[in-house]
């Protein structure tokens, strides 16, 4: 009986949620032709055509029938390989991520994980990815989340393009937003939504004042929510109470950052956290579905 590589089944998966070789590709820290080669490979051990003929990545009727089962075997294998890992001598796995991330995702994950069952212990450390992405290069975290600007870090695991856009409160009349100078609510040196907001000001000659900076985001949120500025998020993390101001409003526009989901090279603990890797990523494709995605 043939076996079917858990990779070739992720990556079926994400191009189906995804609806592109291409960003599945990004995803996955994989080129385009990797990625097809993978659901060649697939569809030669399993005896059926996974996509149409008509091309694109429209799955056939068998295709769906493959996701369903790979979405539970996924499952399983993440299941297990995070249940053994409360047998490992440390018991913990180390987590650095953005404090903007942290408040979004974390949530959602622990509460799956607890459903679960699965009884790990967790050492969360949130900072600017600058210094995250430098602890695990020293060893002091199994798994970080780290943005970075021009492209992802070596080692990635998993990558995706994160769109920013400007945040300003719900009830804040933003046609009135003053030309000069712009009032900026930030995170503190070194964060790349700082660093973007900046630059796109720069480049286009707007005058702005910082008036406001904390290294959290619930400091951010109470700012902007009360009309003391306005500041820069990635787009599917805007707190419920704030809104996304549109570009009609003369703001400059904002560069994407690149996103990635890093494992330290560990032997010893690599596998528990690619695991739980595996299963944060699954958490962010599944927020991350782009319906203009080719």
């Amino acid at each position: 009986m043939r076996s079917i590589p858990t990779d070739l089944l992720r990556a079926f998966v994400t191009i189906v949620d995804l609806r592109s070789y291409t960003r599945a590709g990004e995803q996955l820290g994989r080129t385009q032709p990797a990625i097809s080669l993978q659901m060649k490979k697939l569809q030669e051990l399993l005896g059926v055509s996974l996509f149409t003929k008509e091309g694109g990545v429209q799955i056939t009727e068998r295709g769906e029938l493959v996701a369903g089962y790979a979405r539970q075997i996924l499952a399983l294998n993440d299941e297990m390989m995070l249940k053994l890992s409360s047998r490992d001598s440390k018991g913990k796995l180390r987590l650095g991520i953005p404090n903007d991330y942290a408040d979004h995702f974390l949530p959602k994950l622990m509460s799956t994980l607890a459903r679960d069952g699965v009884e790990m212990t967790f050492d969360v450390v949130c900072d600017i990815s600058h210094n995250l992405l430098d602890g695990l290069r020293r060893g002091l975290f199994d798994i970080v989340v780290a943005m970075t600007p021009d492209g992802p870090s070596e080692g990635a695991f998993m990558t995706w393009k994160e769109p920013l856009t400007w945040v300003g409160a719900k009830d804040f009349p933003f046609e009135t937003i003053p030309r000069n100078p712009l009032r900026i609510v930030c995170y503190p040196e070194g964060c790349l939504y700082r660093r973007n907001m900046l630059t796109a000001l720069q480049r286009d000659g707007r005058n702005f004042e910082i008036v406001y900076t904390s290294p959290s985001l619930s400091g951010l949120e109470a700012a902007v929510g009360a009309g003391f500025g306005v500041t820069v998020l990635a787009r599917r993390i805007i707190p419920s109470a704030l809104r996304t101001i549109e570009s009609a409003r003369d703001l400059p526009r904002l560069a994407d950052v690149v996103v990635g989901i890093y494992v330290a090279p560990d032997r010893k603990r690599s596998a528990v956290a690619q695991s739980f890797a595996a299963r944060f990523a699954d958490m962010f494709v599944a927020g991350h579905v782009d319906p203009m995605a080719e």
